[in-house]
């Protein structure tokens, strides 16, 4: 977990609701609008940003006014360095999505994907930022257990995957790792009646949204060539 909570970030969504007045040549400040946690991955070999599509992407979910708003996306390290980010791709169904920072190159270190799925009652781990509580090395840790695949009407055709582990508000986007600190999961929402009962992508839909394959095939490429 040493090496994992390395990756974690925390993303902050900043907006400003309603239009500029030409005339009077103004404009309301960005507010911050919610927080969530992110971690770094490797996607296409690249470091991005892997959360959950509806910190992402809130216009597809109904979770900012009807009127014009202009958002952008910051992640904060656990240096207090600051990147601004910006939206590569989502998956709204799953709730998974990826950001790439535009000020420059991600430092921590990446999180590697678990070349298998969980199995039951699996001892499972999430490194989070619930309600914004995160802090140079104070990173909230959490255990839990996995309990197996349904479906679920809320999240369309795609089974999702459930774990016990605590989360709340700041949580979304947060990373379920195995005891190697390797990625299996990633916190999207919990059950509306029992916030121990935690919903995520399930592991092959995470594996096939990072093009996991591909990535590690280029390591492998450029390692041979070194």
């Amino acid at each position: 977990m040493a090496n994992a909570k390395k990756s974690i970030l925390k993303i902050e969504t900043w907006a400003r609701v309603g239009e500029c007045d030409e005339k009077l040549m103004t404009c309301d400040q960005h507010v911050l609008m919610s927080t969530g946690t992110g971690a770094v991955v490797l996607y296409s070999n690249q470091k991005v940003v892997l959360t959950a599509a509806h910190i992402c992407a809130q216009d597809k979910f109904g979770r900012i006014p009807s009127q014009p708003m202009q958002q952008y996306f910051k992640v904060i390290d656990r240096k207090k360095k600051t990147y601004i980010v910006e939206v590569i791709k989502y998956d709204s169904d799953d709730d998974i999505c990826i950001l790439r920072s535009i000020t420059g190159d991600l430092d921590p270190s990446f999180i590697p994907m678990s070349s298998k799925a969980p199995e039951y009652a699996e001892h499972i781990y999430n490194l989070a930022a619930p309600v914004g509580v995160i802090q140079e090395e104070m990173v909230p840790a959490f255990g839990g257990l996995f309990f197996g695949k349904a479906k679920n009407p809320m999240f369309g055709k795609n089974e999702i995957a459930f774990y016990s582990v605590p989360a709340i508000g700041g949580s979304s986007g947060s990373p379920i790792f195995n005891s190697k600190g390797e990625l299996l999961g990633m916190v999207h929402s919990v059950h509306y009646r029992f916030h121990h009962i935690t919903l995520s992508a399930t592991y092959e839909r995470l594996w096939n949204f990072l093009n996991v394959e591909h990535t590690q095939i280029i390591q492998c490429q450029k390692q041979y060539q070194r």
